[in-house]
């Protein structure tokens, strides 16, 4: 019997551009890059600078540190200080979904409800992704505070 095989294409790094909202998906793929024990950590910061946006806040953030294999994981470290602290991200997707509700709410034009459906599922799920079950539960209102004032 023989096997079949598949050529797949390449997947093309995505590039992440300092918005949190991407952050989930960018570093989902990236990391598979950090936990490669064969590349070299010079070759996984010149893959990092790749996997930014050009002129980005964050590729000024990265080019702080000299692109040797040495400042590889400080230069990851100081992103997932910004971007992926779990808190930050709950207080995002929180926000997104309050923001849904008070836009269909407020606006005349009122969002179809299988698109809401769909953007409400997403923003769900990125919080279920975040385990939000596990965070302080202050975590959720500080986005409830924050729409209510720029509402009022």
């Amino acid at each position: 019997m023989k096997i079949k095989t598949f050529r797949l294409r390449k997947i093309e790094l995505r590039k992440f551009d300092g918005d949190l909202k991407s952050w989930l998906g960018w570093w989902s793929q990236f990391q598979k890059i950090g936990r490669d024990s064969s590349l070299h950590s010079s070759d996984k910061f010149q893959y990092l600078i790749q996997a930014t946006e050009p002129h980005s806040e964050l590729r000024e953030m990265i080019s702080v540190f000299p692109p040797t294999g040495e400042n590889y994981a400080a230069a990851v470290e100081s992103l997932r200080r910004r971007y992926g602290r779990e808190g930050l991200q709950l207080q995002v997707y929180v926000r997104e979904l309050l923001n849904l509700v008070i836009f269909n709410v407020t606006q005349k034009e009122k969002i179809l409800l299988d698109k809401l459906y769909l953007k409400l599922e997403s923003h769900l799920r990125a919080l279920n992704t975040l385990d939000l079950y596990k965070a302080k539960p202050s975590m959720n209102f500080y986005p409830l505070v924050e729409v209510y004032q720029r509402k009022c």
